[in-house]
């Protein structure tokens, strides 16, 4: 896709990922649409054809190939019983959703249908979506979920990462930031906004 590359983190990774027939995927999110559409080429590139992507919220993507998890509740259950006697299938969620916490809803999903991990970098600096690591999910959410953090961290975020986190709190906790220089940047924006909306007040009474 353009000048976007597609590759294994190394040639075991490779192996292994043709011979997964039940995968998970996860991959943290800095950019809303883009990265839900990277992945999918990325997927397609690589061969999977049992390939969907959940998105939060109304769902942005084409909707062959997109699932939109919404605000309701089951959604998970209903994913496991849809999938639990399918002999293959390559699943993509983003942990945080946006919201910055990861949800344990791909940790859940992985447990219950015996699926691999497989941990995926997209790495906005050098253009690339890597299929880093593939592992097996641990006895517990937390383990599991360091772990793919600290894989993923390896990836430079989107350019517009931080500017959503501070304008909207958007994003995933892989990328972090100081909390106070967070609030400040917030404080500054308000406060122009602010005196923007002053300024036109201003304005239109001296019409």
């Amino acid at each position: 896709m353009g000048m976007w590359k597609f590759v294994f983190a190394r040639p075991k990774i490779k192996d292994e990922f043709k011979n997964v027939e039940r995968k998970i995927c996860v991959a943290a999110h800095s950019t809303p649409y883009f990265d839900g559409i990277i992945l999918y080429y990325a997927l397609k590139y690589f061969g999977e054809k049992n390939l969907l992507i959940y998105a939060r919220g109304p769902c942005p993507y084409f909707p062959e190939w997109c699932r939109s998890i919404g605000n309701r509740g089951g959604f998970i259950k209903e994913e496991c019983d849809e999938l639990l006697n399918a002999k293959d299938f390559c699943r993509v969620i983003f942990p945080s959703g946006g919201t910055v916490t990861w949800k344990t809803g791909f940790y859940v999903l992985a447990k219950k249908l015996n699926a691999k991990i497989v941990i995926l970098g997209i790495d906005h600096k050098n253009c690339r979506v890597v299929v880093d690591s593939i592992i097996e999910p641990r006895e517990t959410f937390e383990e599991t979920k360091d772990i793919c953090i600290k894989q993923l961290r390896k990836y430079q975020a989107g350019p517009f990462c931080y500017i959503l986190r501070v304008l909207f709190n958007y994003g995933c906790e892989t990328y972090t930031y100081n909390i106070i220089q967070l609030y400040y940047c917030r404080g500054v924006c308000l406060l122009f906004i602010l005196f923007f909306y002053y300024s036109v007040g201003l304005n239109i009474l001296d019409l």
